[in-house]
């Protein structure tokens, strides 16, 4: 833990010598994306005021731990969110890029208690989301229910359980593919390689591709570097706690760190 927590003290400082602010962005799309962005509001107090109610809680529940041989463990909701849940100013940037790039269609891959999901959630789109834990598959619905939203679908497994089972309807529906994919569980790089290599072909050309906690451990950062130099990514951003990637053919390659 210490060597993990020191990987990340050095990546952060590594990250803020080589970033710019995104005002000096030089390609026009990911400007034009970022300036978006920056201009909409996005916070939503209902969304927030969820955050506070289960930041509280302290009502126990089973956790199920594919990690450790799907072996079960006891903690509070409020444990989960205060470790889980991403800061309101990351949920609310990912929210405003949806809005920003205008996806109709969005995946996400790792819900937790669906405050994120809730933010990429609006009137004129649709989420996928799939998570392996039952427990909290089933807090993150009464999360969007108590919000109204009515546009959110749900699949509870494992990721390498559940994508050849969805990857199969889509085809068969002919499903048009996404706009957005929201890479967030898993923190192993191997698996956000094939969880990206398997679903590729699912964005749309000119989609955006969202992989959370991309410095969280030297894997997981090796693994961003390797996505980074795949020609078949064109342009894209690292935030630090996450970064973007697109394969848009009408943009050269260039992906830089930028200050939000």
């Amino acid at each position: 833990m210490k060597n993990i927590w020191l990987h990340r003290i050095q990546s952060w400082f590594k990250w803020l010598k080589e970033s710019n602010s995104w005002r000096a962005v030089h390609p026009p799309w990911l400007f034009g994306v970022l300036q978006t962005m920056h201009q909409m509001e996005g916070h939503n107090p209902a969304i927030e005021t969820l955050r506070k109610k289960l930041r509280a809680d302290t009502t126990p529940i089973q956790r199920l731990d594919f990690g450790a041989g799907s072996q079960s463990h006891s903690e509070t909701v409020g444990d989960v969110a205060r470790n889980s849940l991403k800061r309101p100013r990351h949920a609310v940037a990912l929210g405003n890029l949806s809005r920003s790039i205008q996806a109709e269609h969005i995946l996400e891959l790792g819900t937790s208690l669906g405050l994120t999901t809730a933010y990429l959630a609006n009137q004129s789109n649709t989420v996928t989301t799939c998570e392996g834990d039952p427990a909290i598959a089933a807090l993150a619905k009464a999360q969007w229910d108590a919000l109204g939203l009515t546009n959110i679908t749900l699949h509870e497994g494992r990721f390498s359980d559940t994508l050849p089972l969805l990857m199969a309807q889509w085809k068969k529906s002919n499903h048009p593919g996404f706009d957005l994919i929201f890479i967030d569980g898993h923190h192993i790089g191997s698996a956000l390689l094939a969880y990206v290599d398997v679903l590729k072909p699912w964005l749309r050309p000119r989609g955006v591709l969202v992989c959370d906690d991309i410095h969280w451990s030297p894997d997981m950062e090796n693994a961003w570097l390797e996505l980074t130099h795949d020609p078949h990514w064109t342009n894209g951003a690292d935030f630090y706690e996450w970064g973007l990637l697109t394969a848009n053919p009408d943009l050269s390659k260039e992906i830089r760190s930028i200050r939000l």
